[in-house]
């Protein structure tokens, strides 16, 4: 199975090839990648991305044929793995290591936990990392926000503290996940405390999971 996607804002091409056995490849090209060097495809203009079941055998095996493989990475967020190498023409593969079906749970509570925290509503940086580059909110308030106008909100922002509760996943396909959970905030001289039910969902690309909407309707 092919599926094509051009996103005409970031002049970027992808191709996703599913095959038989469940592997996946990815074909995309970014002719103005931009400096993101935590981001996979700012490692080059062009590379090719392959999902394997451990990265490190993946990886120990390429070193054993003579190939130079780059030291294996994990990703702060998700603890995805993942490695670089390349090939005889120079071109960029990424070798990473997709979370195994039992702990995603774990892994979107702790993804949907850093939202909450005071030192990554205060980074551009790792909200970036976060929020998907097509992300949006539909607030309790009834706006919309976009991916640059909440971090710039966030960014901003009188900081409460948040709880979760009743935290649950529902997987609807492979890569697409759908959070619940009801979030209680403290009160602050700025704000009284609130509760609020929310859902985020959750898509994961090249490996790592991002959120790509986020509502939340007060209680």
């Amino acid at each position: 199975m092919v599926a094509e996607n051009y996103r005409a804002a970031r002049d970027s091409h992808k191709l996703d090839l599913a095959l038989p056995d469940g592997s996946q490849i990815e074909l995309f090209s970014f002719p103005q990648a931009p400096a993101r060097p935590t981001r996979p495809e700012a490692q080059g203009l062009r590379h090719l991305s392959f999902e394997v079941h451990d990265v490190q055998a993946a990886a120990d095996e390429l070193a054993a044929q003579g190939i130079a493989v780059e030291p294996l990475r994990t990703d702060e967020f998700t603890g995805r793995r993942f490695t670089f190498f390349a090939d005889p023409d120079g071109l960029p593969l990424e070798l990473y290591e997709a979370a195994p079906a039992e702990a995603l749970d774990a892994l979107l509570l702790k993804l949907e936990g850093a939202l909450h925290l005071r030192e990554v509503r205060a980074s551009a940086v790792r909200l970036e990392e976060l929020l998907d580059d097509d992300f949006h909110e539909l607030g309790v308030s009834g706006a919309v926000w976009t991916r640059a106008a909440i971090v710039e909100a966030l960014r901003g922002e009188a900081f409460s503290l948040r709880t979760m509760s009743n935290f649950r996943v529902l997987r609807m396909a492979s890569d697409v996940a759908l959070v619940t959970y009801r979030a209680h905030r403290e009160a602050i001289p700025e704000r009284p405390a609130a509760d609020s039910l929310r859902s985020s969902l959750w898509k994961r690309r090249h490996g790592r999971w991002r959120m790509v909407f986020h509502q939340g309707t007060a209680l």
